[in-house]
């Protein structure tokens, strides 16, 4: 599995959300099974973990369709999750695992981390070539992150 960090900004904002990323990866987004979550993160002056899941969209905090989903830990249709990401504004803290029907294992995790980038891991070569196609500021993540305070487990 690789993972690529994508950093690109426009007008000092990242300029790409979960939903440009379900749809980059479409028609296999949609046949996939999605899981939302919290993202597991380390705080290493602290020397504990939280979970993070944080959006900004047009409802009420707690009401929006993505953070109902990161909730349930249900798993639901590429369908159901682009339609959630689009009514989104802004994913900040969330990830998002997609299982193909024939496959067992993850197909590709999606994370947002503090609205600063996304990682995508996958070892789909498909998936990898067309993020750093469609990307300019693409990195390939080394293991552990060790230039924050917080590191992702």
């Amino acid at each position: 599995m690789t993972t690529l960090r994508i950093y690109d900004y426009r007008d000092g904002a990242l300029a790409l959300d979960l939903r440009d990323l379900i749809d980059l990866l479409a028609p296999r987004s949609l046949e996939a099974s999605w899981t939302v979550s919290p993202v597991r993160m380390n705080h290493l002056e602290l020397g504990r973990s939280f979970d993070e899941f944080m959006i900004t969209g047009p409802g009420q905090p707690g009401q929006d369709q993505l953070e109902l989903l990161a909730a349930s830990g249900s798993s639901v249709s590429g369908a159901t999750l682009s339609e959630a990401a689009q009514e989104t504004w802004q994913v900040i803290w969330g990830q998002f695992v997609a299982t193909l029907p024939e496959q067992r294992d993850a197909w590709v995790v999606i994370r947002a981390i503090d609205s600063t980038f996304y990682e995508v891991t996958s070892s789909d070569e498909a998936v990898l070539s067309a993020i750093r196609s469609t990307y300019k500021d693409v990195r390939v993540a080394s293991r552990p992150a060790t230039s924050s305070p917080i590191e992702r487990i």
